[in-house]
């Protein structure tokens, strides 16, 4: 242990915190160490995570000697800002990076004003502050804050850096736990795994070492269950039985596959979980079924809330003069199907549509709001989608206002950690909700528990697409149940360009490979993937440069996003390198393992308030702002969002894309690798949607024979869930009671 001040910081790396920085130190260095510094005696380099700065700052630093080609350096393991005494010291400590909102200038007018006693009234007495110029009550309050969390953090940083944990991680942590997190942690390394970011894996050895647990712990046990159960999540499980429980949380168990981690009994595991289900209260057991709590209650809320609406009294009214009147005015003609899609629309409280590409869904979207305004001119409208791009979609193609559902009924931040107010219920008469197939069980509840009673609801998607990328199938499952009435809409209207896609979207549908290739639907063979990728960039960089350089008007779509030189990611940077290549004067800036430079365009992946998971968007700058390299980057209807460099962000290339992140977007061209390397995820329901995003031209490039497989292979992962049927329990009962009451 080595006490020392801080010199200068001489590199930081703010993707993962790591930072080199000299040290003056008054005590006995190594002879080696000695031996290079024998100008400055007492200095020394020392390289670490997240290791304090700050002028005149002292601490405590620990770690390992070792020689490098810039010779020894301490390796730091822990380290411990002191509590300063000098006003010096205290002025050093207010100014450092570890508090924040309070500046060098108002550090020097603070320690001014109270010399060494600063700490004390920050602790005591800190309204004194206010006396000094400058300092509002809004800036006490932000300085207050820093230095509360300042303490907090103290404390977790202490026992957390020893294990690279960063400083930016260790906020992460702080904000989810609150000031009471270091106690929290240390109680049960853990809980951990509740923070995004933090696996198992990541969390299993700061366990081990930091309480020294036996590998069969109880505590571990149950955090390799609910990794189990989220892992589940992510692939669209909502529960899993015992027996697949047991399987999976052994194999997690002894991940490092050593005698230590081995051996654990599988009745450890069961009794690991029922613990969690009897006396923690966060798994239930239901149906031959484990689930999460959350999910639990999601899909019994959403069953019941959906049912809720379904069983209200409605006005009876003859709208076939008006539908008449409409079609006229349009100039179309409907079809019995979509005749029935509008009646019961009006006759029904809850409603699904859902048919492919060119079956007439927008069409039936704008004759239901004109409808609508007939009937009653001050009712209150909603259209609302699960994502940004689907929004913006029924905003161009109705003329009316749309919304995210997310944002409908108040969800804000992170994707998967948002605030939810569920205060209100939605003041709105008529909800149209389109692209409903991409919509979780989670975001299905809250949504469904907004909607007001006496509100009609219709729900508009294709269900042969991919499902949502959440837990869940409800767009299906709702169809299944056959509670809710649903109207197929399965004659094709589209005969302008782009037809031969809507043709082919039916034949894929049917288990026909006999596709019909022209100009609209084009196939270009490849023999693997470095070949299938040197195709797509020539095909991309002539229609990119013979159409304006528009990139929005082209779209590269592959099922897989690694892995593979076909994969999204690597065609990312392949296509990059085409629209946006490296030139000097264009700044670029690095965040986790991935480049970005001014210029480029870039997709968010998870839902941030005002942006939506899936949105695309161009960089416009990056530059520094409050000491912080910043990126700007404007995602279009006047969002642009400022990401600054001190943490991680939420954002890919957007050049290609996979499949499942295109769902509920239209472009009028899409390039889609098709490979047999791609086996197991050569699937119909994929090959479905990557092609029915095109509105005028698709260009499959691979093998006419990895087609044929995901046109034959329909068997669509089964999701456990258990939606279906609960609305037809719900149902039943309601149906039940009314009649009892009748």
């Amino acid at each position: 242990m080595i006490h020392c001040k801080f010199v200068e910081r001489t590199y930081y790396n703010p993707a993962n915190g790591y930072t080199v920085a000299s040290y003056r130190t008054k005590e006995e260095l190594p002879r080696e160490v000695g031996r290079q510094n024998t100008e400055s005696p007492g200095l020394f380099t020392a390289y670490g995570m997240e290791l304090p700065v700050g002028e005149n700052l002292e601490m405590k630093l620990d770690g390992t000697w070792k020689k490098s080609k810039y010779g020894f350096q301490l390796d730091v393991s822990y380290f411990h800002v002191d509590i300063p005494e000098t006003e010096a010291g205290i002025e050093a400590y207010l100014s450092s990076s570890m508090i924040k909102g309070i500046g060098p200038v108002t550090a020097h007018r603070i320690v001014e004003r109270f010399g060494k006693r600063t700490l004390y009234v920050l602790d005591k007495t800190p309204e004194k502050l206010l006396d000094i110029p400058g300092i509002s009550e809004t800036k006490l309050e932000e300085i207050l804050n820093g230095y509360r969390k300042s303490t907090a953090l103290r404390e977790l940083m202490v026992y957390l850096a020893p294990f690279g944990v960063t400083a930016n991680k260790l906020e992460k942590i702080q904000e989810h736990f609150g000031e009471s997190a270091y106690h929290i942690i240390r109680e049960d390394p853990f809980r951990l795994c509740e923070v995004r970011g933090f696996g198992f894996l990541t969390v299993d050895p700061i366990a081990m070492k930091a309480k020294n647990f036996r590998p069969d712990n109880p505590l571990r046990i149950k955090a390799a269950i609910s990794q189990v159960l989220k892992k589940a999540e992510e692939e669209g499980h909502l529960f899993l039985t015992s027996e697949e429980i047991v399987e999976q949380a052994r194999d997690l168990l002894d991940h490092k596959k050593n005698s230590r981690t081995s051996g654990i009994s599988d009745s450890a595991i069961k009794n690991a979980g029922n613990d969690m289900i009897r006396k923690d209260k966060s798994l239930v057991g239901n149906g031959g079924g484990i689930y999460n709590r959350s999910g639990f209650d999601a899909e019994v809320g959403a069953a019941g809330e959906l049912v809720r609406l379904m069983f209200q009294e409605r006005e009876k009214r003859d709208i076939r003069k008006m539908l008449s009147q409409i079609v006229k005015e349009e100039g179309i003609t409907l079809d019995r199907m979509q005749e029935q899609a509008v009646f019961q629309a009006f006759e029904y409280p809850v409603s699904i549509i859902t048919g492919g590409p060119g079956t007439g869904k927008t069409t039936l979207i704008r004759i239901i709001l004109r409808l609508q305004e007939m009937l009653d001119p001050d009712a209150m409208i909603l259209l609302c989608a699960p994502t940004g791009r689907a929004r913006r979609r029924m905003y161009e193609k109705t003329g009316y206002p749309a919304m995210t559902i997310q944002k409908a009924v108040g969800m804000t931040g992170v994707d998967g950690e948002e605030a939810w107010n569920q205060t209100e219920k939605l003041p709105d008469d008529l909800i149209i909700a389109d692209e409903f197939g991409m919509c979780d069980m989670y975001l299905a509840y809250k949504f469904f528990y907004c909607i007001k009673r006496g509100a009609t609801l219709i729900m508009i998607g294709d269900q042969d697409q991919l499902g949502s990328v959440g837990p869940g199938n409800v767009f299906k499952e709702m169809i299944e149940s056959e509670v809710i009435p649903v109207t197929v809409l399965d004659a094709c209207f589209r005969q302008e360009e782009g037809s031969t896609i809507v043709e082919n979207a039916r034949r894929i549908n049917q288990n026909r490979t006999s596709l019909r290739y022209d100009s609209d639907f084009q196939f270009r063979a490849a023999s693997d993937p470095e070949d299938a990728a040197r195709i797509i960039q020539k095909i991309y960089e002539t229609y990119w440069r013979e159409h304006g350089k528009r990139t929005e008007d082209i779209m590269v779509l592959s099922p897989l996003r690694k892995d593979t030189a076909a994969g999204s990611d690597a065609l990312n940077e392949r296509l990059r390198g085409v629209v946006n290549p490296k030139r000097r004067g264009r700044t670029e800036i690095k965040n986790g393992k991935k480049l970005f430079r001014v210029g480029d365009i870039v997709m968010q992946t998870k839902n941030v308030d005002e942006v939506s998971n899936g949105d695309l968007g161009e960089v416009l700058g990056i530059y520094k702002k409050d000491g912080k390299m910043v990126m700007e980057v404007d995602f279009g209807d006047d969002r642009i969002v400022r990401f600054p460099d001190d943490d991680y962000w939420p954002l890919t290339h957007g050049y290609a894309m996979s499949v499942h992140k295109s769902q509920g977007n239209e472009c009028p061209v899409v390039i889609m690798p098709v490979l047999a390397c791609f086996w197991r995820m050569l699937q119909r329901n994929i090959l479905y949607t990557g092609i029915t995003r095109a509105t005028k031209q698709v260009i499959l490039v691979g093998s006419k024979q990895a087609v044929a497989k995901a046109i034959h292979n329909n068997r669509m992962a089964k999701r456990n869930t258990n939606f279906a049927l609960r609305l037809r329990q719900v149902y039943k009962s309601m149906q039940e009671y009314y009649e009892k009451s009748a």
